[in-house]
C-alpha cells in the first residue's frame, strides 16, 4: 500500500485491522482520568511533544529519527515502504521499477504532473541531482554512505581514487566526479541506478525509502546556492560545514505537508494544498521539544498534546487513563548501547587529570582490553531490563538484533559479575592493577532520556561497589549540541548512544558499530582491516547459510572485542488520545508517532 493511493478508504480498512489484531484499542467511552476525561482539542492538528528535535532538514546530512519524521512529511521518495513490510514496496514518486540482473540496475519510471511547493515541476533530473548532491556533501557522520556502498562499492568520496587525501585538492574532487556521475542517470521519464553488484539488489530498495532519498528540486535548490550540478563545483559544496547549507534549515518537497517554522524548540508544518495526492488528515503538525515528562504528561492528560514521548520508567503513571490509546509490544529495529572511546583526545575536559593518579584517565585508557571487559562485566543487565525498561526489552550480544536478516539468537552476550570485573580492572595489560590508584572520568547522557540516565547510574554504582577508587560522574547534556559533538571530536569518554535500521539487514547495524570506517566506530577509534574484510565479505556472500555463518562470527568478534556493549533492542509503546486512530507499527517509518498520512483525528 502507498501513503499516495486513495487515502480514507485504507485508513478505514487499517483501523478496523489494528484493532482486530489488538494493535490499537477501540476507542470509544468517557474513560475516566487524572482530572477526568480528556478533552478534544486542536482541531486538525496533530501535536506531538518529544524530548528532542532533529539536527537539520537537509536530506543530505540529517542522520537521526527526529529529523527523518520532519523530512518524512514535507518530502517524497522514490518508493515507501509497503505497509508493515520491511521488504516490499509501493509507489511514490516513482510508478514501476525493473531490476536488470545482468547490468546490475535499477530502473525508476517516473510519476507524472507532480509540482514542488515552491512551484517547480518533478522531473527525473531533480531524482538524479537529489542523490548525486547526497554523495558530493559526503558529511562527516552523514548517511553517504548508504548510497556510496551498494552504487560506488566503497564507504565516502574520498576512496573513489586511490591515494586521494583526506583533504584533497580541488581537481581531485572533481575527478571522483567522474566516477560518481553515471552511478545515477537519467533515460526519458526514468532514472537508473547502476549498482556494484547483484548483492544490493534489496538493500538498495530498503535504503531510499527513507529520509535520504528524499528528492530535491534541482533548479529551486541552485537558485538558493546549493551545488548547480556540474563536477566543477563540487569542491564548493565538498564537506562544508554544517549549519551552512540553505536546506540546512529550509525545505522545499512535493510532500503532503509544507514546512511554517523551523526552531530549536518547534518544527511546525501546514498542509500544502497543490498536493498531487489526496489531501493529508491533518492542516497542521506541530513538534515540540519539551525536555520535562512531567510537562508532557499534563500536556497530554490535558488534550493540549495527541502524542507524548513516555520515558519507560513512568508508563505506570499512565496505566489507569482509559481516554488514551496506549499501544504497546512494538518490536523495534532498533539497539542501546555502551560506547568507549579507544582514543579520547587529550584535550578532553571530561578526563580529569588524563593521567591514572586517581584524579582522571588517560587517553588510551580503553584502549585496554580488560578495561572494556570488565566494564562489560560491571554492568547488570537484568536490573536494567526490569528497572529501567520495565521488562519490556531484549538483551542483545552485539549490534545484530532480533528481527534482522543475519541475527544469530545464539550469539555470546555479557552478564553481570563483579568479581571477574574486578579481576580484569586489576589485571590489565597497560595499566597493571587500576585499584592501585584507581581512575576518575565523566561520562554523559542526553538530558531527559531517562533510560539512559537509569544505565549510566547502573554502571556508576557498580563500578564504586568493585573499589571506591574506580569513581565515574555522570552530566546530562544536550543531545543535539553537547553530546554529539563531543562524539565526532572524540571529547567523550563513554557514551550511550542507539540505532535505528536504515534498512532491515544486519549489514546496516555491523557497519556503523564495528566497521572502522562506520560512523560511531569510526569516531571511537575502532576497527581494523582484518575486521573490515570480515564484514565485507558476509555482505556479499552469495550463499544465504554461509553468510548467516559470516554474521556470527562478526558477532562474536564483538563480544571479543569488546568495543562496548548493547544494553537493550526495546519492545515500543506508543501513547496516543483516544481521538487519533488509523496507527499501525512499521519499524522502519522514522519517529515515534507513525504514519500520519492514514491517520486521523476526531472528537466522535
Amino acid at each position: 500500500m502507498s501513503k499516495r493511493f486513495a487515502r480514507m478508504g485504507w485508513v478505514v480498512m487499517i483501523a478496523v485491522l489494528v484493532v482486530a489484531l489488538g494493535i490499537l484499542p477501540a476507542c470509544g467511552g468517557e474513560g475516566e482520568g487524572e482530572g477526568g476525561p480528556i478533552p478534544y482539542k486542536n482541531d486538525g492538528m496533530f501535536v506531538e511533544e518529544t524530548i528532542g528535535l532533529g539536527e537539520t532538514a537537509d536530506p543530505a546530512a540529517a542522520y537521526d529519527t527526529s529529523a527523518g519524521e520532519l523530512i518524512d512529511y514535507v518530502y517524497d521518495f522514490l518508493i515507501d515502504y509497503n505497509y508493515t513490510s520491511s521488504d516490499t514496496f509501493a509507489p511514490n514518486l516513482a510508478t514501476s521499477w525493473v531490476w536488470n540482473d545482468t547490468a546490475f540496475t535499477w530502473t525508476f519510471t517516473m510519476r507524472t504532473g507532480v509540482m514542488f511547493q515552491e512551484g517547480g515541476n518533478l522531473t527525473p533530473e531533480d531524482v538524479e541531482y537529489s542523490f548525486e548532491r547526497t554523495m558530493i556533501y559526503n558529511r562527516g557522520g552523514g548517511p553517504q554512505w548508504m548510497l556510496f556502498e551498494p552504487l560506488l562499492g566503497c564507504d565516502d568520496y574520498i576512496e573513489l581514487v586511490p591515494g586521494m587525501p583526506d583533504e584533497p585538492t580541488d581537481q581531485e574532487l572533481i575527478d571522483a566526479f567522474a566516477l560518481v556521475d553515471p552511478t545515477v542517470e537519467v533515460a526519458g521519464n526514468t532514472v537508473v541506478f547502476t549498482m556494484v553488484d547483484a548483492a544490493w539488489k534489496l538493500i538498495f530498495l530498503q535504503t531510499i525509502a527513507n529520509s535520504w532519498g528524499a528528492i530535491l528540486d534541482k533548479e529551486w535548490c541552485v537558485a538558493q546556492g546549493e551545488w548547480n550540478g556540474t563536477a566543477e563545483d563540487v569542491p564548493n559544496h565538498y564537506m562544508v560545514p554544517d549549519g551552512t547549507t540553505y536546506l540546512w534549515d529550509h525545505m522545499n518537497g512535493t510532500g503532503p505537508w509544507k514546512l511554517l517554522e523551523y526552531t530549536p524548540t518547534q518544527n511546525k508544518v501546514q498542509n500544502w494544498t497543490g498536493y498531487w495526492g489526496d489531501p493529508p488528515p491533518f492542516g497542521y503538525i506541530v513538534t515540540k521539544k519539551v525536555t520535562e515528562w512531567t510537562t508532557r504528561k499534563a500536556a497530554l492528560l490535558a488534550g493540549d498534546a495527541d502524542y507524548v514521548d513516555v520515558p519507560r520508567m513512568y508508563i505506570h503513571e499512565l496505566d489507569n487513563i482509559t481516554d488514551l490509546n496506549a499501544i504497546s509490544g512494538l518490536p523495534q529495529l532498533s539497539v542501546e548501547g555502551f560506547f568507549m572511546v579507544l582514543n579520547i583526545s587529550p584535550t578532553s575536559p571530561y578526563i580529569g587529570s588524563g593521567t591514572l593518579d586517581g584524579n582522571g584517565i588517560p587517553g588510551n585508557f580503553f584502549n585496554d582490553t580488560n578495561v572494556r571487559k570488565g566494564f562489560c562485566y560491571a554492568f547488570d543487565y537484568a536490573k536494567f531490563l526490569a528497572e529501567a525498561m520495565l521488562g519490556e526489552g531484549i538483551q542483545p550480544g552485539s549490534p545484530i538484533v532480533q528481527g534482522l536478516y543475519g541475527y544469530n539468537a545464539s550469539s555470546p552476550k555479557y552478564s553481570l559479575c563483579l568479581t571477574l570485573a574486578k579481576t580484569l580492572l586489576q589485571t590489565t595489560p597497560t595499566f597493571g592493577n587500576l585499584s592501585t590508584v584507581g581512575f576518575k572520568f565523566i561520562m554523559m547522557y542526553n538530558a531527559g532520556n531517562l533510560v539512559r540516565k537509569a544505565a549510566c547510574e547502573i554502571l556508576q554504582t557498580n563500578l564504586l561497589a568493585i573499589d571506591p577508587k574506580f569513581q565515574v560522574s555522570i552530566i546530562p547534556m544536550d543531545w543535539k549540541t553537547g553530546i554529539l559533538p563531543l562524539i565526532k571530536t572524540k571529547l567523550a569518554t563513554c557514551y550511550q548512544i542507539g540505532w535505528g535500521a536504515d534498512y532491515p539487514h544486519a549489514a546496516n547495524f555491523v557497519v556503523p558499530f564495528m566497521r572502522s570506517t562506520g560512523v560511531f566506530a569510526k569516531y571511537q577509534s575502532y576497527g581494523y582491516p582484518a575486521l573490515d574484510a570480515k564484514i565485507d565479505a558476509a555482505l556479499t556472500e552469495p550463499d544465504p547459510a554461509t553468510q548467516l555463518a559470516k554474521y556470527s562470527e562478526i558477532s562474536q568478534i564483538f563480544y571479543d572485542d569488546a568495543p562496548g556493549f548493547m544494553t537493550v533492542q526495546p519492545l515500543g509503546r506508543r501513547y496516543f488520545t483516544k481521538y487519533i486512530s488509523g496507527f499501525y507499527f512499521n519499524p522502519m517509518i522514522p519517529g515515534n508517532v507513525g504514519p500520519l498520512y492514514y491517520m486521523s483525528k476526531s472528537a466522535s
